[in-house]
């Protein structure tokens, strides 16, 4: 049946990184100043700069059917199937326009198969699913093994993000449930922890609030830690700009009160960027697959 290749949405990690963990990533178009880049290209300065504005603000659009048919014509080359794990449906048709590409490859790809699951996450969360599968793939596991982990694992699977600013997330349209605590930001000047995965129907759900940094990072811990069950964990944290020290020191939080087979630390890639702006902590865990 040949290699099962892993490929994922680009909301998180950088093409390089994933390459790292095993698996491959499919560009995410940005928009800015009327011009389109793919999110591998763009110029990481100018974008930070551009948003510090907040005004005329770059936007991220979705990987088409060709697009997506090339994609996975490339990965065909080294491998007799592909699994493509895309973002939560609820946030972007990208997992829509991948389904429609499964279709059309039919024809155009003989011979190779394609799979295509909900994460129902966003951010880091996607890329842990990506690695898993990736990990399995690499033992030698087929698809059906490497689907069935995945299905099993995304239920599982928790997804929590605290930014300096709900801001970005608000302007990008991406706010859902936690829109009055956008609104509330300005005034009270708080942060926010939010969730997005499985267990919140693939939506943003507001988890908890704090004023300092401080307080949110021990929150991180504390929701890890009642939702362990006491069982070892794999997990990954992402950042934007100024927050790597605070991804550092809650890795080393986590893992003086936990048990972790692995905890990655990994600044996150410009697609990430535009929705969150500076300051983010991107963070996901599941029990041991």
């Amino acid at each position: 049946m040949g290699k099962v290749a892993i490929s994922a949405d680009s909301v998180s990690l950088t093409p390089e990184k994933a390459k790292e963990y095993g698996f491959s990533l499919i560009p995410c178009p940005i928009v800015m100043d009327g011009k389109q880049y793919v999110d591998t290209e763009i110029d990481i300065d100018k974008l930070y700069a551009r948003l510090d504005t907040k005004e005329n603000l770059p936007k991220t659009s979705t990987a088409n059917v060709e697009e997506f048919l090339r994609f996975f014509t490339g990965l065909s080359q080294g491998a007799g199937s592909i699994l493509h794990i895309c973002m939560s449906s609820v946030f972007s048709p990208q997992y829509f326009n991948a389904l429609k590409t499964r279709e059309v490859a039919g024809k155009k790809l003989p011979g190779i198969r394609i799979e295509v699951v909900d994460s129902r996450a966003i951010g880091i969360g996607v890329h842990l699913v990506a690695i898993e599968a990736a990990k399995a793939a690499a033992q030698g596991k087929n698809m059906n093994e490497v689907l069935e982990l995945v299905n099993h694992l995304i239920p599982q699977v928790t997804t929590l993000a605290a930014r300096d600013t709900l801001f970005y997330y608000d302007k990008g349209g991406r706010i859902f449930e936690a829109r009055t605590w956008a609104e509330a930001e300005s005034a009270s000047s708080f942060r926010s922890i939010v969730e997005v995965d499985a267990s919140t129907g693939g939506t943003v759900k507001p988890v908890a609030r704090a004023k300092t940094v401080a307080q949110i990072m021990d929150k991180l811990v504390e929701i890890t830690k009642e939702r362990s069950d006491g069982n070892k964990l794999h997990g990954a944290i992402g950042y934007t700009r100024g927050a790597a020290d605070r991804a550092e020191k809650l890795r080393d939080m986590l893992l003086s009160e936990l048990e972790f087979d692995w905890l990655y630390v990994a600044e996150e890639g410009a697609s990430v960027v535009v929705h969150n702006g500076k300051g983010l902590i991107d963070y996901t865990f599941c029990s041991r697959a």
